[in-house]
């Protein structure tokens, strides 16, 4: 009845669950990170120690859509605009942690380790310049998506395993003796038509998927898995591997999945209690515990490879820290984040076995090296995430920082097109946050009736709004005065930018703008925009700006001067 190993696929997956329940409690009461707990639940429990389980179809399927998983979440949660900003920080760490492991790798394989020629010695240092995201689900838990640190890693894991794995395409052909200029014409061209046609294709099929067919969360949820492991498949036809694929399906849908929506919450919950959980398990059971303690060389290689992974990722991380200026505690969260190797590691690794360049040795030897930055990597991402969490807590906030967010206070239903418009002009283009068209009703008697007399407001600015096709967030506030209601907005909302119309009315009781406006820009310490067009502001041709003097020791003046040079 429980012969082992266990084949029944039931009992099978009930032992996968038992273990992603267990092992992350155990583990975590004597402190070390639930990933660790995972991957050594698989070592013991797997086919070359207790064998309880075995590495069947069942597990690595499960195994490969959890990598996937990692992959498809790390891109989709990665905030592009800082990603953007960071551009530069990203290509300088890509480069070092490709190009460092790469060097020192393979001198290492050619001279300290016996019988590796040099197409196998570079394709063994390729391991160790690729790097999988193994511990990003720690960091995403403490709320670090957005940090420096992580866009920083997260932009570099495009570059080296993309540059590692095309290593592995060049090396795989020569060894089949296709490496003229017809095969690197056929690698480029296919890698730029996939690259092209899921960037051209996906989001176009996503928008109208989720305004037509993604009438429920289930209806949505399965479209985007079966997008993205349809689009993992084509990478895999174009000659790149599938977590490419995956991750970018993760940027395609990055804007159409908001953060802090029912979708992602259901994606961050699939991934984090099933699959990924799977993947870390399976990559344990691949240790040979047995040949480790038959053959000597095996413990040569595998003592030399960990060695070399965890020196030359480390010497890219603080290559990186000291080159920015960071933090020590984010050079040490780079280096926990990208010292793990699992995904391209293993791919070239079995496909140098099947090919003959490598021995059995090297494949164990490998996987002791996965297992060794795994257990490192996690240990090392929990204790430097936790600090670096800690440290961004601490910092004061910074108005700069915030998201670019437009509040749009209404009440004259003539105005609205007017200051929908405007807003629509002074919105970044690189921006994902929706408008925030505001009403305030006065509370006391009637309230009700004024707040449904607000909405109708609110209805025409929707329409304007999306007939652009710009997201927006209608609010409604009940207050004393509508200053009060405007200036709960702007807290409530992390308002960073005010389009507010005027009537152009003067009396001797006013002092600029009158008894709702002035108290408002009193009161603030956001951007507010004035507006009173009496033609449509994609007409005008002509920008005065007036400067009251010492200005430019007020603060704003850069943002109030961006604004100007983006309406221009």
């Amino acid at each position: 009845m429980f012969d082992l190993p266990f084949r029944d696929p039931v009992l099978v997956f009930a032992v996968l669950l038992t273990i992603s329940l267990l092992a992350p409690l155990l583990f975590e009461r004597i402190r070390l990170p639930g990933i660790v707990g995972l991957i050594a639940f698989g070592v013991v429990l797997g086919p070359h120690a207790l064998g309880v389980l075995e590495r069947g179809r069942e597990v690595q399927l499960l195994g490969t859509v959890g990598l996937l998983y990692i992959m498809f979440m790390a891109g989709l949660e990665l905030d592009l605009s800082q990603f953007i900003r960071d551009r530069h920080h990203s290509g300088v760490f890509g480069l070092l942690t490709f190009a460092v492991p790469l060097v020192l790798g393979t001198l290492m394989a050619r001279y300290f380790l016996d019988g590796f020629s040099w197409p196998a010695a570079v394709l063994l240092a390729s391991m160790f310049s690729s790097h999988t995201l193994l511990t990003y689900p720690i960091a995403s838990r403490l709320g670090l998506t957005k940090s420096r640190a992580v866009t920083t890693t997260i932009g570099g894991t495009i570059i080296t395993d993309t540059l590692a794995l095309l290593i592995l395409a060049v090396i795989a052909a020569s060894y089949h003796g296709d490496t003229g200029l017809l095969f690197w014409l056929r690698l480029f061209f296919f890698i730029v038509i996939y690259v092209a046609a899921v960037v051209a294709i996906v989001p176009r099929l996503g928008k109208w998927f989720f305004r037509s067919v993604a009438t429920d969360g289930v209806v949505a949820f399965i479209g985007v898995m079966a997008v993205v492991f349809l689009v993992s498949h084509f990478a895999h036809v174009a000659g790149l591997e599938p977590i490419i694929g995956a991750f970018l399906a993760g940027l395609v849908l990055n804007s159409l999945i908001p953060e802090k929506s029912a979708l992602m919450n259901r994606i961050g919950f699939v991934g984090n209690s099933l699959f990924i959980p799977f993947f870390l398990i399976s990559v344990g059971m691949l240790v040979n515990v047995r040949m480790l303690a038959a053959s000597p060389e095996t413990w040569k290689i595998a003592g030399a490879m960990a060695v070399t992974a965890l020196v030359t990722k480390w010497l890219a991380a603080r290559g990186t820290e000291r080159w920015f200026k960071y933090s020590a505690d984010e050079g040490m969260l780079i280096y926990g984040l990208s010292v793990n190797q699992a995904a391209a590691t293993l791919a070239a690794v079995l496909v140098g076995y099947e090919l003959g360049i490598f021995e059995e040795p090297v494949l164990t030897g490998t996987i002791v090296m996965i297992l060794v930055t795994c257990l490192a990597g996690s240990w090392l991402t929990d204790r430097y995430a936790r600090k670096v969490a800690l440290a961004e807590d601490e910092k004061a906030y910074r108005p700069s920082t915030a998201p670019h967010r437009i509040l749009i206070p209404l009440s004259n239903p003539r105005h609205v097109e007017e200051l929908v418009d405007l807003a629509l002009l002074m919105r970044r283009r690189d921006s994902k946050e929706p408008l925030y068209p505001l009403t305030v009703a006065r509370s006391g008697l009637n309230v009700e009736e004024r707040v449904a007399s607000g909405e109708k407001l609110l209805g025409y600015a929707v329409v304007r709004a999306l007939a652009a096709s710009v997201p927006v967030s209608p609010v409604t506030r009940a207050a004393t005065d509508i200053v009060s209601g405007v200036r709960q907005a702007l807290v409530d909302l992390r308002i960073s930018t005010v389009i507010a119309g005027w009537n152009a009315r003067v009396s001797s009781r006013q002092r600029i703008f009158g008894r709702v406006l002035d108290p408002l820009i009193a009161g603030s310490r956001q951007m507010v925009i004035v507006s009173r067009c009496s033609v449509p502001v994609n007409t005008m041709e002509r920008i005065v700006l007036a400067l009251p003097p010492l200005v430019e020791r007020q603060p704003g003046l850069e943002t109030a001067l961006r604004a100007v040079k983006n309406l221009a």
